[in-house]
């Protein structure tokens, strides 16, 4: 602190003693009180900020605290901060205590360009609007031609008419960051596109793909789809791909193809969606589950007494034996989805099953996340992993069998992470990707099938399929389907399998072989949305939620989905209204609820899609972020996120949160790869969980 800051802090502590000398001595019937208060700031990342505090009293003593745990040795009124976080001091007299507002510390770092300005070759006499889209906080912009700095051309865009090569410097207190270079031609003979091959009206069954593309003649030619003559966000390439079909995707489609010397707008097409109706799958996937119970012995489908077997597929319909589902690892009740527990036959009836009951995305995704914890049960088996909050950054690797199996980790005491992922980890043998096999029951083995109530078409039922990371609870009674809670997770968030099996763990899935990325849908879906939100001043403020979000609030408690029966929604500080969105935000909210719904198979998803996107509970719905640990916005980048500390991102958060639907995803740090960071997700139907039965 400066020399006059002491003194202004004295002199303000003298006046206040001299004052009280001269009263009736307020503070032995009032307690301390704060003269001053703490103060927020932005800082670089490395430096720190002073925070003081000035109060009244006697005998005073204090403690500061940091997103709301005491910080071990600040108890003084000056404390050093160097973390992003929510401060606030604490101040104890001999009559009393009082709690200084908060002050909130926030860390700014260089810039990171994720959009740059593309080359175009132009009209001569018009101009190309040239764009840059950064990561940061107070950004600014010069742009360059041919290395020169331009006056005036200091913004994110930048009209080009010369020839010539553009570069952008973006810049904060940070750093800062050039962009490659956009080369601008002129040219006379520039024509406008013509569009020689028309998109074609196409007709599609609910949960499958569809695709509308053109054949332009033309150079530098932009696109933007139009659903309804309204803008698709992010549809701007020559072909426009719907990946899951559903009733809300029906529409007249169409594309305007510009360039600096004209338009060319396609024809209109109609695309009709045949929607299943609610319940039209039920009965197949009953006929499944009978066909497998048949392959069963006695005692593999006889009702089980107890909610946790693992000996058997039956269970009574109830909610102690419902809500098993966590998203710890280790072993669940139902039958193990592994050739220890089940012949070939019987595994192959199992997975029929399943495959009757998901989309094809949601089977993958499955898949998916089975092979990610055969990741984490390799790299513990073998050492790989780099630990909770540790580790070199090096890419980790190690090896997978190609089969797929593999050594499965004991399952040891049970126990349970810190939200945070910090602190001691579950009780058993082996240490976190330490030096052996841990005990946390990591592997692609330990899912399971489980029927809660008997296969029927007409009684209600569910079918669980769950593991580590993964629950999903499909409730089937008659015409009526529901397919939560849903949780999904990953670690680590993508790797790559070369030829041989060997495994490595890549941060972002780019080196040779093939790669791996569970999650990418959904978290594609919430960095789209969230991104969308921050580009409007007025939305990202009324997006953001209170507090700091350190996993999903509404998922599993302890070892089951014990918050079930007292769960309560918000009401209020919900976040951004979708009546309050523009066309864009609008697009992407919708697209994050499909990413979601669009696991399940298609009569599943057309009905819950036809209740959730409806424009009644549209007007109803909200989106809300929760930033993460070292910046001012929620961090949903493909990882590593190219930051330079990429872990910054771990504990961004977003949630939609309308009349029934409500999804949450967080970004967490590793727990085998404490370098990385890992997703957790959870969905709920506020009124239908499990059918709506319990």
């Amino acid at each position: 602190m400066h020399f006059s800051t002491r003194a202004a802090v004295i002199a303000t502590s003298l006046t206040l003693l001299l004052s009280g000398c001269g009263s009736s001595s307020p503070d032995a019937e009032t307690g301390p009180a704060i003269v001053t208060q703490p103060a927020s700031a932005t800082i670089i990342s490395g430096s720190n900020s002073v925070l003081s505090v000035v109060a009244s009293g006697t005998g005073l003593a204090y403690q500061w605290y940091r997103d709301g745990t005491a910080i071990a040795g600040a108890t003084s009124a000056i404390y050093t901060a160097t973390e992003a976080g929510a401060y606030y001091v604490v101040v104890s007299a001999d009559d009393g205590s009082i709690t200084s507002a908060n002050a909130t510390i926030a860390l700014t770092t260089a810039p990171v360009i994720t959009a740059q300005p593309s080359s175009a070759t132009i009209l001569t006499g018009t101009s190309q609007a040239l764009t840059v889209a950064a990561d940061g906080d107070a950004l600014a912009y010069q742009w360059y031609k041919d290395g020169v700095a331009m006056d005036g051309a200091t913004a994110a865009t930048y009209s080009a008419s010369a020839a010539g090569s553009y570069s952008v410097t973006v810049t904060n207190a940070a750093g800062a960051a050039t962009s490659t270079a956009a080369v601008i031609a002129v040219s006379p003979d520039v024509t406008a596109p013509v569009i020689t091959t028309q998109p074609l009206a196409q007709t599609v069954n609910a949960g499958t793909g569809v695709a509308f593309s053109v054949v332009v003649n033309g150079v530098s030619v932009a696109y933007q789809w139009y659903r309804n003559d309204t803008p698709i966000a992010g549809a701007t390439g020559r072909t426009y791909t719907i990946t899951t079909a559903n009733a809300n995707s029906a529409g007249t489609y169409k594309v305007v193809v510009t360039n600096t010397a004209g338009t060319a707008t396609s024809a209109g097409v109609a695309l009709a969606v045949n929607v299943l109706s609610a319940g039209t799958n039920t009965a197949s996937v009953v006929a499944a589950a009978n066909a497998f119970l048949a392959t069963l012995s006695a005692e593999q489908k006889a009702v089980a007494l107890d909610a946790t077997s693992s000996t058997t597929v039956l269970f009574d319909y109830a909610l102690a034996n419902a809500n098993q589902w966590t998203n710890l690892p280790g072993s669940r009740h139902g039958l193990r989805l592994n050739t220890a527990t089940l012949d070939a036959a019987q595994l192959a009836a199992a997975n029929a099953v399943i495959s009757k009951a998901l989309s094809a995305t949601g089977l993958t995704l499955l898949g998916e996340l089975r092979a990610a914890d055969q990741v984490l049960a390799g790299a513990q088996a073998t050492g790989t992993g780099t630990g909770m909050g540790g580790g070199n950054g090096t890419p980790p690797t190690g090896s997978m069998p190609t089969d797929g199996t593999g050594t499965v980790p004991g399952t040891g005491a049970a126990g349970a992470f810190p939200a945070d992922g910090t602190g001691t980890p579950p009780a058993g043998a082996g240490g976190m990707g330490g030096t052996g096999v841990a005990a946390l029951g990591y592997g692609s083995d330990l899912y399971s099938i489980a029927f809660v109530g008997t296969p029927s078409a007409a009684s209600p039922w569910i079918l669980q399929v769950a593991g580590h990371h993964l629950a999903y609870n499909i409730t089937y009674n008659g015409s009526k389907v529901n397919a939560t809670p849903t949780f999904i997770g990953v670690e680590p968030p993508d790797w790559t399998v070369a030829a041989d099996g060997t495994v490595t763990v890549t941060n972002n899935a780019s080196t040779a072989g093939a790669a791996h990325a569970p999650m990418e849908r959904q978290r594609a879906a919430v960095y789209n949305l969230a991104e969308a939100i921050y580009q409007d001043d007025a939305t990202a403020a009324a997006a953001r939620l209170v507090g700091t979000f350190t996993d999903v609030i509404m998922g599993a408690s302890g070892n089951s989905d014990g918050n079930y029966k007292s769960l309560v929604y918000p009401t209020t500080g919900r976040g951004l209204q979708y009546s309050s969105m523009n066309d864009a935000q609008k697009a992407y909210t919708r697209a994050a609820i499909e990413a979601w719904v669009n696991t399940q198979a298609a009569d599943v998803a057309a009905t819950l899609l036809g209740d959730y996107l409806s424009d009644d509970a549209l007007a109803d719905t909200y989106v809300g972020y929760g930033v993460g640990q070292n910046g001012s916005k929620a961090d949903f980048s493909a990882w590593p996120n190219a930051k330079a500390a990429p872990l910054d991102a771990q504990r961004s958060y977003i949630r939609i949160d309308g009349p029934r639907v409500w999804i949450e995803f967080v970004v967490q740090q590793g727990v085998v790869y404490g370098t990385n960071v890992h997703y957790h997700t959870i969905w709920r139907d506020k009124t239908a969980d499990y059918g709506g039965s319990f």
